[in-house]
C-alpha cells in the first residue's frame, strides 16, 4: 500500500499548469521591462541627438553668416566684433547663435587665390560662434576668414 500512496503523490499534475504560467508571466514580465528600459534609453538617446543637431546648423548657420555679411567686414577694422549685428537674426525655430569675429592680421594673400600679391593683400580674421538648442545642448564652430583687398 506504501507504493500506491507514493505513485498518487507523483502523478498527482493538479496545479502544475499554474506553476508553469506563474513562471512563464515572471520571465515575460523581466522582458517587458528590460525591453521598456531599453526603448527608454534610446528615445533619450535620439532626443539628444537631436538637441545636438540643432545646435551645430545654428552654429553652422553663425558661421555662414559671419563669412558672408559684408558689413561685419566694413565695420571691424582691427578689432573684434560681436555677431549677429543689431537687427539681424540667427534664431531658427527652438535653436540660435551668437559669436565673435577677430581681427588676426593682414598679409600676403592665400596661395592659389589668383590675385597679385603686388596689387592686393589680404586681411584675415577668425569666427567663433556657438550654436544652441532648445534642450540646452551647444555647439562651437571656430573657422578662418581671409578678406583679399586693394593694396593701398
Amino acid at each position: 500500500m506504501k507504493n500506491n500512496t507514493n505513485e498518487a503523490i507523483f502523478n498527482n499534475e493538479k496545479g502544475m499548469a499554474l506553476v508553469i504560467t506563474l513562471i512563464l508571466m515572471f520571465i515575460m514580465t523581466i522582458l517587458g521591462t528590460t525591453l521598456f528600459s531599453v526603448t527608454t534609453t534610446e528615445v533619450k538617446i535620439s532626443r539628444n541627438t537631436n538637441f545636438g543637431n540643432q545646435a551645430f546648423y545654428a552654429a553652422e548657420r553663425a558661421d555662414q553668416y559671419a563669412q558672408t555679411d559684408a558689413n561685419i567686414y566694413a565695420t571691424i577694422g582691427t578689432g573684434t566684433l560681436n555677431i549677429p549685428l543689431t537687427g539681424v537674426s540667427l534664431q531658427s525655430g527652438q535653436s540660435n547663435a551668437t559669436g565673435t569675429v577677430s581681427f588676426l592680421a593682414s598679409g600676403n594673400p592665400p596661395r592659389g587665390s589668383g590675385v597679385d600679391a603686388n596689387d592686393f593683400k589680404a586681411n584675415y580674421f577668425v569666427v567663433d560662434v556657438t550654436g544652441t538648442s532648445s534642450g540646452n545642448a551647444s555647439k562651437w564652430l571656430e573657422s578662418n576668414v581671409a578678406k583679399i583687398v586693394p593694396n593701398l
